[in-house]
């Protein structure tokens, strides 16, 4: 069976290690199924172009398409697939109608607005859809028409073949009793204002909570010299600071395990540091999902959340004292925290992906405009 996944690669990097969290669970499931990237080329980033082909899986672009192209685009990039499924992308899934084999599994973004209704045209055109998200976060009521096709998941964290705590920190080379704070710029993904005050704060809160006598350990993975000059970082970095540039997912698993403390933005590292025992700090970024999630985790104690309006070095360097300094704070973080998420959907989402790749096809309409 082959498969092929399109995830969104114009804005963070939590699609990519979202999808390969059910890549890998698909071929685990059964070693007969191949699964490969395609990304769209519209809006494509760099920084996703890396981390899709840093997965390991095979990854392709495809191109632009245009009325007098369309098909032949379309086609050589996704006619050999069984099954498609994308993340974040439905505005793709008419593509369905240029390809008489191929199912569509469709993962939605948690709404920003009304687009679920917006969307019910090519919504009623797809084979199954996967709601990735934590029961916390509810399930919307303008999915219920797809009945037995919508699948409730959960999120897909795919952390049983992450090392230890103790492993990770050897294998990247922590020192004993460092105080290790992870951070992944990730690109800016929410926007170059919100990005530079989070990476400026959050360094310069690490260097207040190290002039408190912590020996403090600050990561900044998957980032670049020119994004760290741009938030105001000096060139020559002090040797408490650890970078890293372009991050496969198990490798910024591995990161998150190692770490004291998660700073977060999106909801997939969140996920992910709630399901490894992380204890968090989250700068909600600017979209309702996150803004939701953010929401929900400070109701219910499970993470420690800065507003974007509220981040400054100080503020940070008081969130660092706080989780680092409670042993007992910390404990309720994570306890709570991975009682949020609950368990992990990957391995159900794989099974449900295979099974409708083996199922009949949802006809499209002869009369849809291709």
């Amino acid at each position: 069976m082959d498969i092929v996944m399109i995830p969104s690669a114009s804005a963070g990097l939590g699609h990519i290690g979202r999808t390969a969290a059910l890549g890998r669970a698909l071929t685990k499931l059964d070693a007969s199924i191949h699964v490969e990237y395609v990304l769209n080329a519209d809006r494509l980033r760099p920084q996703c172009e890396e981390a899709a082909r840093a997965t390991g899986f095979p990854t392709r672009v495809m191109g632009h398409r245009r009325p007098d192209n369309r098909r032949a685009v379309v086609t050589e990039a996704l006619g050999h697939a069984d099954v498609i499924v994308d993340d974040t992308q439905g505005e793709l899934i008419h593509m369905k109608a240029l390809l008489p084999k191929a199912r569509w599994v469709h993962i939605p973004m948690f709404p920003l607005g009304d687009e679920l209704f917006m969307n019910w045209p090519a919504l009623t055109l797809i084979d199954g859809l996967l709601w990735a998200y934590p029961p916390g976060l509810g399930f919307p009521d303008e999915l219920s028409f797809l009945g037995d096709r919508a699948r409730r998941v959960g999120p897909f964290l795919s952390v049983k073949d992450v090392p230890t705590k103790a492993a990770a920190r050897t294998r990247f080379g922590f020192r004993r009793g460092e105080e290790v704070l992870v951070y992944a710029p990730r690109g800016m993904s929410f926007g170059p204002e919100f990005g530079v005050r989070v990476l400026s704060a959050v360094f310069e809160g690490a260097r207040l909570r190290r002039e408190s006598g912590a020996k403090v350990r600050l990561v900044l993975a998957a980032t670049n010299p020119h994004e760290l000059a741009f938030a105001g970082l000096p060139p020559e970095l002090p040797e408490w600071v650890t970078t890293f540039g372009t991050v496969a997912p198990a490798d910024m698993l591995a990161l998150i395990r190692a770490a004291d403390v998660a700073v977060t933005e999106g909801s997939n590292m969140t996920q992910e540091a709630a399901a490894l025992g992380t204890p968090i700090l989250m700068v909600p970024g600017t979209i309702y999902e996150t803004w939701l999630m953010g929401t929900r985790l400070l109701e219910r104690g499970g993470a420690r959340v800065l507003w974007i309006e509220d981040v400054f070095p100080r503020s940070v360097a008081d969130q660092f004292a706080a989780i680092l300094g409670d042993e007992g704070e910390r404990g309720r973080l994570v306890k709570t925290a991975k009682a949020f998420v609950g368990e992990s959907g990957h391995e159900k989402a794989a099974r449900a992906v295979a099974e409708i790749g083996r199922g009949p096809r949802r006809d499209v309409p002869r009369d849809m405009l291709v």
